[in-house]
């Protein structure tokens, strides 16, 4: 028996989100987000769907991840927004690098210009982030000396929202206000750049944030970072995993390390294959559910490494005569009335949906559905 969380990917629905973030942006380049193994749903193959749905850039994290991508087949542009990939790598692969300080540009060109050729850069600022980037209003000298680097031509500039999702907007316009700022100044010197700053946040609710480009990355696999549950966008990932055993427990008896449940009631018991091994958080232990036969199911006691356990006390007294005993459960995704989404999940762990999708997505057992004629 494979052990661990079963994971199902609708491309039809990341196909869906993509196309949603396009309609919103008037059809601007878009440079997709797929770091982190496309946030747990599989880099590669949604890097082949976007791909065939016409892709302006792909953006990854770091070079590993752009040469997996490369070695599975990816043609299309695929910009490196953390690390700095040698010359060989770049030409090898066809890396776009992303320039956040002077020396790697310096050396990036000098390498470039030893093998005669030329490599296309993003220029990279801290417009408010604090983390990577040239900053606007100390570092300009700097910025504008990137052009008389002749081994490297400035095709774009990029900047980065410090809160992601703009609950309150008054610190990103203040960070778009800069980096628009920076545009102006630099037009006539890096014309024909593409200034890009737009998250999936912004892409939904900062029109004037499009720019040129956008560049969406959560909002792509189904979620808001505003809101809970929008209608426009399709969640891709569903999380099942099986139910090993269900046990009969008597009332007064614990359940799980630390006996931190004690059933109240004759409870019935199900172990779950899943535990903090698989990336469900052990922060979750008797605040978060399951669904089992379309309907809710908490998690009780203590998430171990390798299982957890419910309560399937109420699904199972609520199944109709003849239906046979659950096999599995729902972590993330819909059946019948219920719905569990890594929101839920977030919210139950204290942490954001990204951690979760991340998490849970580096299953093995990973299935791909896909309608293109749709």
């Amino acid at each position: 028996m494979k052990r661990g969380p079963i994971i199902e990917i609708s491309l039809d629905s990341i196909r869906h989100n993509y196309e949603y973030a396009r309609g919103l942006s008037n059809n601007r380049p878009t440079i997709a987000v797929v770091k982190a193994d496309a946030y747990g749903h599989g880099a590669v193959r949604v890097a082949n769907l976007l791909e065939g749905l016409g892709v302006s850039c792909l953006g990854v994290a770091f070079s590993s991840e752009a040469i997996q991508l490369r070695e599975a087949g990816v043609t299309a542009p695929i910009m490196v927004f953390f690390d700095t990939p040698g010359i060989d790598e770049v030409i090898r692969y066809a890396l776009i690098p992303v320039i956040s300080e002077a020396g790697y540009a310096q050396t990036l060109s000098i390498m470039a210009l030893r093998r005669n050729t030329r490599v296309s850069v993003h220029v990279k600022t801290d417009t408010g982030m604090g983390r990577f980037g040239f900053v606007p209003d100390i570092d300009e000298e700097e910025i504008n000396a990137l052009s008389t680097l002749t081994g490297i031509k400035i095709a774009g500039f990029m900047s980065h929202f410090s809160e992601a999702d703009l609950v309150d907007t008054n610190f990103a316009n203040v960070q778009l206000e800069r980096f628009v700022a920076l545009k102006a100044r630099l037009a006539s010197q890096y014309s024909g750049s593409l200034w890009h700053i737009a998250n999936s946040a912004a892409t939904m609710y900062l029109a004037q944030a499009h720019l040129d480009a956008i560049r969406p990355g959560l909002m792509l696999y189904g979620y808001d970072p505003l809101k809970e549950g929008n209608p426009a966008l399709r969640p891709a990932m569903t999380v099942k995993c099986r139910i090993l055993e269900i046990r009969r427990l008597p009332a007064g008896r614990s359940v799980g390390y630390g006996r931190t449940f004690v059933t109240q009631r004759e409870t019935l018991v199900g172990v779950i294959g899943i535990g903090y091994a698989d990336g469900f958080p052990r922060v979750l232990s008797n605040r978060a559910h399951v669904i089992v036969n379309g309907r809710l199911a908490p998690i009780i006691g203590r998430v171990c490494m390798d299982v957890s356990m419910a309560d399937l006390t109420d699904v199972i007294n609520a199944t109709a005569e003849g239906e046979s005993l659950p096999h599995e459960c729902i972590l993330l995704g819909r059946q019948g009335n219920a719905t569990l989404s890594a929101n839920h999940l977030a919210s139950a762990a204290n942490t954001i949906s990204y951690e979760i999708l991340t998490s849970l997505g580096r299953a093995l057992d990973r299935t791909f559905t896909y309608q293109p004629s749709r």
